[in-house]
Parts: structure tokens; sequence; C-alpha cells
């Protein structure tokens, strides 16, 4: 990962940078840090508490190298985690056009921190958020906890180990470590969490079967075979004893002779209902005769009138056209010619054949009205044969109660007994029922404890197999110790009473220098020396041995805790040193920014073609004001239609 230039839009500021060391200086309170702040945020997240002057930029646009690409990046300078960020291909191959995505700064599915992580070959993975719960709610390892490797701000560099002492970013700091270095295997530790949840299932699955076990132990059924043939026996009498209360219900009707009232009854019941069929039917056929009846004396009213008046039946005048609703001339026709139609009427019916249709209407209506009577004498007996029929059943039906009701009396008892037993045998069947279902319950958790005892057996397999790759953690990780060492030698740290030795932490992961615990080394100093051959040695050795992480490292304030004179001097001078040593040997693929007050006097000529950025007191990182003239060290260069100051050193 490689920064190539930065633009504070709104803060009229463009620094470029280059590859290799790359060096920054400036008074106190000129906004070094606050740019190593937004550096930071052009690849993770906008961090509270930045200075007021920042709220004058509206983002920060920056080209990067991301893998074997240069990007072009957008980031709006806010907090917001779903702020747009927009990315572009800046040299795309030729005959393609570029690619471009706009991807929300942050979240779980596609984000601008799971594209950078991509685009750096970078494992991006959830991680349980407490170390003690690995079957806990995951949280992602996201870009912002890789660049706390990366960018080590100066209030930190003497005192802290990319963030130890806060410890939400301790827990991620440890997690990247991990997978840096190989000893968080994601393939493991998911198979991990497998293996936890087999363990309490089969914790679960051993508690209920114990519950079983005591329940089923207070009952006479020792196994289900037992209790299968209680069931059985159970059935069984169930069945003889419905077999007795039909045998009794039989007797019952045998004995009392009431058959023959019951077949009479039943006969009774069905002559009424075809009966009831019948006056239904005959009262629909009246109506029917009925309404015909009014039609026909409605036919020869009509008839009659004709008659009397010797005129058509249709003879009608119309005023207006039935059709389009225009008035209608009845002299825009001859006499003899219709004057809607235009055609000659057809000769109206004589006399005579209007008298022989009435006629034929009167003889329809008498034949209508006597057919009606007969309906309704029809309809009269068939309602005198239904109140017959109702009281033949009505007598039928007591006269069967009574020769009945002696004999039903008599087995009540018998019947109640029968009654009580079956119900006691049901009730028997259901409980015994319940424990088989117990049983087959016991069975099928046992089939399944086999089955997750030999899941469980095959998952602590893999993961045996798994961990003997951490013998190559334990290579990487011996080869970032020896590289402590040598950067410390190389910077000829103070002697601290024994041999120089450098040890990583197996739990902590952090580095150990002499025996001596970081956080028990004696001054600021030292500490700054540690973390800065801490921090270089891990970029180094990932690049020696292809381990996952970002090309960057970004150094505040190095000679924050050192004097000018002396030995503390000296140190420094070994630490610019040292920085463009390995900067020049790793050039294209790690980039080193080193952020100071100023450089030290011995090194100003050695070191003065890596500076990239002055700042002073009236050349401040974001410019407030309008800017004043250009110094002749600088020189304008223009992005868009704005003309930005530019900064001495590429």
């Amino acid at each position: 990962m490689e920064i190539q230039d930065v633009e504070l839009v709104g803060g009229r500021r463009v620094v470029r940078f280059r590859p290799g060391l790359n060096l920054i200086q400036g008074d106190i309170t000129t906004g070094k840090t606050t740019f190593v702040r937004l550096i930071r945020s052009l690849f993770g997240s906008v961090p509270d508490g930045l200075p007021p002057e920042v709220d004058l930029l509206t983002a920060i646009r920056g080209k990067v190298v991301l893998g074997d690409a240069a990007w072009q990046i957008y980031r709006p300078v806010t907090t917001t985690a779903n702020a747009p960020v927009e990315i572009a291909e800046a040299e795309p191959p030729p005959g393609r056009e570029p690619i471009a995505v706009r991807l929300p700064a942050a979240g779980r599915e596609r984000s601008y921190s799971l594209f950078l992580l991509e685009r750096l070959g970078i494992p991006a993975v959830s991680v349980p958020q407490a170390r003690t719960k690995p079957t806990g709610t995951l949280v992602p390892v996201t870009m912002t906890d890789w660049l706390g490797y990366c960018i080590i701000p100066g209030d930190e560099l003497d005192s802290d180990v990319f963030g130890h002492n806060h410890p939400y970013r301790d827990q991620k700091r440890r997690y990247v470590f991990e997978l840096a270095y190989g000893y968080y295997d994601f393939e493991a530790a998911q198979l991990n969490v497998e293996l936890r949840n087999i363990e309490l299932q089969l914790e679960m699955l051993d508690r209920e079967a114990v519950v079983r076990e005591r329940f089923l132990a207070d009952t006479p059924f020792a196994d289900a075979g037992t209790l299968l043939a209680r069931i059985a026996e159970q059935d069984a009498a169930l069945h003889v004893l419905r077999a007795r209360r039909r045998t009794v219900a039989a007797e019952m009707t045998e004995a009392t002779g009431g058959q023959e009232l019951r077949d009479s009854l039943l006969a009774a019941r069905y002559s009424r209902d075809e009966l009831a069929v019948s006056v239904t039917r005959l009262e629909a056929q009246l109506h029917d005769l009925a309404d015909l009846e009014k039609q026909l004396a409605s036919q020869s009213a009509r008839l009659t009138r004709a008659i009397v008046a010797d005129e058509w039946l249709v003879d009608f005048d119309f005023v207006v056209c039935p059709r389009c609703g225009n008035d209608v001339d009845a002299g825009r026709a001859p006499a003899d010619q219709c004057y809607l139609c235009l055609q000659t009427p057809r000769p109206a019916p004589s006399r005579e054949q209007l008298l022989a249709e009435q006629y034929r209407v009167t003889s329809q209506i008498e034949e209508t009205r006597q057919v009606a009577e007969l309906r309704r004498k029809s309809l009269e007996e068939d309602r005198t044969a239904l109140a017959r029929l109702d009281e033949l059943i009505r007598r039928t039906a007591v006269q069967l109660d009574e020769q009945t009701a002696t004999y039903v009396s008599d087995r009540a008892a018998m019947l109640q007994q029968y009654a009580a037993e079956e119900a006691s045998i049901q009730a028997e069947i259901a409980r015994l029922n319940d424990y088989l279902v117990l049983f087959q319950r016991h069975e099928a958790h046992r089939q399944n404890h086999e089955e997750l005892q030999a899941r469980q057996a095959e998952v602590q397999r893999a993961i045996e197999r798994r961990e003997l790759g951490h013998a190559d953690a334990e290579a990487n990780v011996r080869a970032l110790e020896q590289r402590i060492l040598d950067y410390l030698n190389a910077l000829r740290i103070p002697q601290l009473g024994i041999e120089l030795s450098v040890k990583i932490n197996r739990k902590t992961y952090m580095p150990e220098v002499s025996g001596r615990k970081f956080d028990e080394l004696s001054s600021q100093g030292l500490k700054t020396l540690v973390n800065i051959a801490h921090s270089l040695a891990h970029h180094t050795v990932a690049i020696d041995r292809n381990l996952p992480m970002p090309g960057l490292l970004v150094l505040d304030g190095l000679s924050a805790n050192t004097g000018y004179e002396g030995f503390d001097q000296d140190r420094v001078n070994d630490a610019y040193r040292l920085l463009r040593s390995v900067a020049a040997e790793y050039v294209g693929r790690l980039q080193i920014v080193a952020v100071d007050n100023e450089l030290p006097r011995s090194m100003f000529l050695e070191l003065s073609g890596y500076v990239i950025l002055t700042l002073t007191q009236d050349n401040r990182l974001i410019h407030i004001h309008a800017p004043d003239p250009l110094p002749e060290t600088g020189r304008p260069t223009t992005i868009g239609d704005d003309t930005l100051d530019g900064d001495v050193g590429d």
C-alpha cells in the first residue's frame, strides 16, 4: 500500500509522496499530527476530536497504490459509518474503461474497508468479541484494525504498542497479530466454534438422558419391549369391553321386542319425507299455474281491445326515432308506406283471425283453472296424509319408549360400569403411549449423541491437523524477534545490565527486551526506540515471509522525548539512518513516513531530499485565510479549478 499524493479538499493543501522514505517536519501546532490522523482517515474510520480547522475540509482525496493497481479515492471527512467513499481506477489497462465504485465507509456487507482488504490480499474475517468465549458474538477485523500496525501517532510512540493500553484496540491488536503470523487460523477458529457447539449439545443431551432415566426408573417398565406388551394387553382388553357393550345393546333390542316398532317408525318417517316433498312440489305448481292464468287473461284483454278497435295490435306512432333519438316527421313518406322504415306495411290480421285467437286463449284459461283445481285437491289430500303420519310417528315413538324404558333401566348399571372401565383403559393406554414416546425420544437422543460424538472426534482431529501449522507461526515470530534484535542493535540502545535479547510474549504478543516488559522500560526515549524497531520489524518480516500486512508505516514524533546533544542525538540519527536503509532495501514494497518537529541538524543534509512537507506557523497544514505568496521553493499545483500550495521536496 503506497500513497502517491493526498489532497485536503477545502484546506488548499496537496502533498505528494514518494516511494520509500518520506519525511514531514514542522513546528508544534502546525498540523503534523493532524495530517497523520487524516492519512489514517483516508484508509480507515475518521476519529473524533480532530481540531476545529478540520471542519473546513469536505473530503480527503488521495491517489494510492493498492496491490498492483493505482486508485483515486475520495473520502468524505465525516464519522458516519455509511458515508459514501468514491473509488476509481487511476490507470486502467488500454482498451478498458476504468473501474469506478461508490461504497459505504464501513459495514458487514460490501464496504470500503472490505475493498481495501481484498485489494491488499488481507483476509477479511470475523472473530469472537470476547476472546474467552469462542462461541460468542463475532465482530469483523476491519482495515482500521490493520492500520493500528501501520500508523503510530506521536502520543503512542513513546507509551503504547499499537494501542495496547486501550482494551478494545488491544483485543483487535492481538487478533491482527494472530492473523498476520498464522496463530489465528480462520478455519480452525470455525472448527473450534463447531466443537464448542457440539460439546454444549452433548451436555444438554446428557442432562436430558439423566432426567428421563430417573423418571422411567419410577415406572414398572424396564424397557420399551415390556411397555409395548402392556399396551397390546390394554388394547385387547378395550376391544373385549367394546364387544360386550355392543352385545348388551343388541340384547336390549331383542329382549324388548321393539324391533318391529322401530321398523314401523322408520317406514312412517320415510313416507312422511316423501309426502313433504310432494306438498312442496304441488305448492310450486299452483304458484306457476296462477302466474300462467294471469298472463292468459292479460293476452285475452288485449285481443278484446283489438277486436273492438279493429286495429293492429302493433300500430304505434313514433315521435322520435327509437335508434338515434331525432324527431320523426310523419309526412316524410306516402300514406301507403311506414314513415319510420319507409317500407310497405304487412296486412293487418282480419277480424275473424282475432276472434279465433280470442277463443283459443279463453279455452287455455279454462284448462289452466281446471288443472289448478286438481292440484289444489291433491295438495289438500297430501296435507291430510302428512298430518296422519305425524300423529302415527308420535304414537309409535311413545309406544317404543314405553316398551324399552324398563329394560334399559335394568341394564343402566352394567352400561355405566362398562363405560367407566373403557375410560380407565383408554387413560392407561394414553399414559403408556406417553412412556413410549419417552423411550423413543431417549433412543433418538442416544443415536444423536453417538452421531455428535463421532463428529466431535472428527472435528478434534481436524483441529489437531491444523494446529500442526503453528510451527510455521512460531517460525514467523522467531524471525520477528530476531529482526527486532537486529534493529535494536542498529539503534545502539542502552544496555540494560544483561545481554540484549528480544522475546515476543506468546500470550500478550508484546515485545520484551532483555527480560523487561514494554511497560517496565526505563524511559520514554527507550520505549520510542523499541517501538521504532518493533513496528519496522513487523513490516519487513511480513514482506520477507509473505505475511499479510499493509506496506505502509507512519511514525509520528521520533525525537519528541530525546535531546539534541550527545547520546540522545546519536540515537535519533541512528533511527533516521535505519529508516532510510530499510526504506531503500524495501522500496516499492514498504513506504515509510516519518513525522518530526525538525530534522536533527547533523542529519539535515543527508535527509533533505526525503522531505515532502515542511510546516511552519505561517504555513500551517490547513489554510484558514488566503495564503501568502508562494515561497521561492514552492510551485503552484493545479487540480480542477483550484490552485493549491505546493511543498518542498519531491
